[in-house]
């Protein structure tokens, strides 16, 4: 077995097969110690050619009970050209059983590749839990999939010399023994040489505490790593929680994006077949200069996609979910870790079925550039790399460019073909402030328009008060008169099926914190006293449902019927009320709710003077960075509207500014989580909010079909009660109004 160099590139699992001399020359494919090209990329030398294997993983259920059949696609990401000629790739999907080829295709760079800073490497890794894990931080953990007699090891390779002074281990906390070193040995490799140990060891108790490694002297090197030579149970098994570096600030990791890929397609009978089974995938270098090239992936892909092959709610954020591109008039099937995206729906009359895109089309590349590998849970890969991220950024550049159609790559029939996409806009955003961005303010019309054609006969939004709530504080915030009438349907629709809190029902005190929101700014626009009571009672009814936490101090949960979460509780339907009450106080209403629960909210809070992080947590047992958005944002609100607790304002906004890109996983729900976080931005931090806004001038462009509204995007921590465009509507017609300051919400004055 042919093994490329004294380590693997943790994004590259697969082994090199050297099978004959006529299908590959092993010995030309020199995978990159140092400079580091790209972070999962090898050389391949001119007239070469090499063979992996690749893993075709079997459909799971949902897949399987889908009717129709499917084709795959295999690709390699092509990083650049290792001379002054362009560089030509060739390759092959061929079945190990009879060497037939069930595929092929071929592709040209001519640029040259981008070096990165530094790749973690490791001995191998699970595809759940890659090396690159361990130098993330947070609760992600790198474990290998070891085999019998071999050792496992960790560490990274630098695009440059760098001088250390030791690590750090951190082992896994939950492996019961699995992994966590016993024996172990750190080596480094000096620039230029080969690998050197320079400490060993053996860990005799205190397995799950950390290992302070410094070395004996300060070292130059251009790599190094952690080696686990036994487990605690005796066995060859590695994983790490975290790998610390003495001496060296790591630069941030931005991916290395390949300019150029190659493809082959299997067709549906050939997919059929090597389901579960392992390919060969051979490539050719074809031209007389070297090329930087990548690892091949494999991606399935249905011949008609639909919505059944869709998770309403993203099973571990990971989808596949619906993705809508409104401007350019189709619905794709946006999944996890893929190159490549399925459209289920082209939508009649729009730019797509105009220029003959149809259901079961894949985009493989956008404005010339390949799309990067998708990801749908939340943080700054979303942001960046995400399959709408590049598409509304694409859109928006060209806009920007003065251009007015959008080149997008497609697979067809083997083969890609580019189609240019028209962009029915006019111009790109520039402030998405209505009051001065002519494209805001069309986009806004057009979501006030949905509304307006969703508007029930009986004055509700779907008879659901949260989507009424939402969609009657829009009418409400245009101060035009037909809006507000509209407005005054949807309260009094409230008023008629919640004659009493009781009948918020189960979820009580997040339905009532909605409709209190609503009765306050419509008693402060039109002096309507007749929701006072409505009012009180409610604040009342929440009183009355306290319970004592788990904590020792009195807590709320989703309703009157106890406490979740082994009595612990949890702050964001209390969040919602301490809005909904910090409105109505500037209605003449008492204050109550606050006094009650701000022991809790303070236990619950992550405060930056104890060393927290700033943002408002589950619960006091819980307080995380990831699903904080929308209940920090909710708290700033309150504290803000009402003059108080500054410190836990200020706190929380500076956290949501600082890690935005988790504005759609917000507990318990994508939407309306993102947009009530954006309204407590407009709220405490107007120029905060402008900022954040202009960061996602590429949703909005993505979402926006003009004449329509706003198509549904995938939620984050999406809950299906929540989801689809009503909401998305409704919600971003609001915060599109922010500027104006026209309801207290927003900032309009006492």
């Amino acid at each position: 077995m042919f093994r490329p160099s004294a380590f693997s590139l943790h994004a590259l699992p697969l082994l090199i097969l050297a099978t004959t001399a006529a299908q590959s020359n092993a010995a030309d494919v020199t995978f990159l110690p140092a400079p580091l090209i790209a972070p999962d990329g090898g050389k391949l030398a001119p007239g070469a050619s090499t063979v992996f294997t690749l893993q075709v993983p079997e459909r799971n259920s949902r897949e399987r009970n889908a009717e129709g059949e499917w084709r795959s696609l295999v690709s390699l990401d092509l990083y650049g050209t290792l001379g002054a000629d362009p560089a030509k790739i060739t390759i092959e999907a061929i079945d190990p059983e009879n060497g037939d080829v069930m595929g092929s295709g071929a592709s040209a760079t001519g640029e040259q590749p981008t070096p990165g800073p530094w790749a973690a490497i490791a001995s191998s890794d699970s595809p759940q839990h890659p090396a690159i894990n361990a130098f993330r931080g947070g609760r992600n953990e790198w474990i290998s999939q070891s085999k019998e007699g071999e050792e496992d090891w960790i560490g990274l390779v630098f695009g440059q010399p760098m001088r250390m002074t030791g690590i750090d281990y951190i082992p896994r906390t939950y492996s019961r023994g699995a992994g966590l070193a016993r024996k172990y040995r750190v080596e480094i490799r000096p620039p230029g040489g080969e690998w050197e140990t320079i400490i060993t060891g053996e860990r005799r108790s205190n397995y799950t505490s950390a290992l302070k490694l410094p070395f004996p002297e300060p070292a130059t090197v251009e790599a190094f790593r952690f080696v686990i030579e036994t487990d605690l149970r005796g066995s060859h098994a590695g994983s790490a929680s975290r790998i610390n570096l003495h001496g060296i600030n790591l630069p941030e990791r931005q991916r290395v994006l390949a300019p150029a890929r190659a493809w082959a397609e299997i067709p549906p009978d050939a997919t059929a077949r090597i389901e579960g089974r392992s390919i060969h995938v051979r490539v050719r270098n074809d031209s007389t200069n070297g090329v930087a090239i990548g690892e091949p992936r494999f991606a399935r892909i249905h011949l008609a996609p639909d919505r059944s092959l869709q998770v309403n709610r993203p099973h571990r954020n990971r989808g596949p979910d619906r993705l809508g591109a409104g401007l350019l008039g189709f619905e794709a099937l946006t999944e996890q870790s893929r190159n490549v995206l399925s459209l289920m729906a082209v939508k009649p009359d729009l730019a797509a079925q105009e220029q003959g895109l149809r259901q079961g089309d894949v985009i493989i590349a956008v404005a010339g550039n390949p799309l990067p590998l998708n990801h749908l849970a939340a943080g700054w890969d979303w942001f960046r790399y995400s399959h709408e991220a590049v598409i509304g950024r694409a859109q928006e550049a060209a806009l920007k460019a003065g251009e007015n159609t959008l080149p997008i790559t497609i697979m067809r029939d083997g083969k890609p073909v580019e189609v240019a996409i028209p962009l029915n806009r006019e111009a790109a955003f520039t402030t998405l402030n209505p009051l001065d961005d002519p494209e805001a303010a069309r986009m806004l019309e057009d979501c006030l328009g949905f509304l307006v054609r969703s508007q029930r006969d009986d004055g509700s939004w779907e008879r659901c008060m949260i989507r009424t709530s939402f969609a009657a504080l829009a009418m409400l915030a245009t101060g035009e008169e037909e809006h507000i009438e509209r407005a005054r349907k949807a309260v009094d629709w409230a008023k008629r099926r919640y004659r009493e809190p009781s009948r918020y029902g189960n979820l009580g005190f997040w339905h009532g914190a909605y409709a209190g929101i609503l009765y306050s700014e419509w008693h402060l626009a039109t002096g309507d006293t007749s929701v006072m009571l409505n009012l009180e009672d409610l604040r009342d009814w929440v009183v009355g449902g306290q319970k004592d936490s788990a904590f020792g101090i009195p807590a709320l949960g989703h309703g009157t019927g106890g406490l979740p979460y082994q009595r612990r509780g949890l702050v964001a339907p209390a969040c919602h009320l301490l809005v909904f009450e910090a409105i109505a106080m500037r209605g003449g209403m008492e204050s109550a709710i606050w006094e009650l629960i701000l022991p809790y909210m303070e236990m619950a809070w992550s405060n930056p003077a104890e060393g927290g992080h700033g943002a408002l947590g589950y619960h006091g047992a819980h307080r995380d960075q990831s699903e904080f958005w929308s209940r920090s944002g909710l708290f700033a609100m309150a504290a803000h509207l009402r003059g108080e607790r500054p410190d836990m304002r200020d706190a929380m906004i500076h956290i949501m500014h600082q890690r935005h890109p988790w504005l759609r996983n917000s507990h318990a729900y994508g939407e309306p989580g993102g947009a009530t976080g954006l309204l407590a931005l407009n709220l405490c931090a107007p120029e905060i909010f402008a900022e954040v806004m202009g960061h996602y001038a590429w949703w909005f462009s993505l979402a926006w079909e003009p004449s329509h509204g706003l198509r549904y995007t995938t939620p984050h921590k999406g809950a299906p009660y929540l989801g689809g465009e009503l909401l998305i509507n409704a919600t971003y017609a609001l915060v599109l109004q922010g500027p104006l300051r026209s309801l207290h919400l927003t900032g309009k004055a006492e």
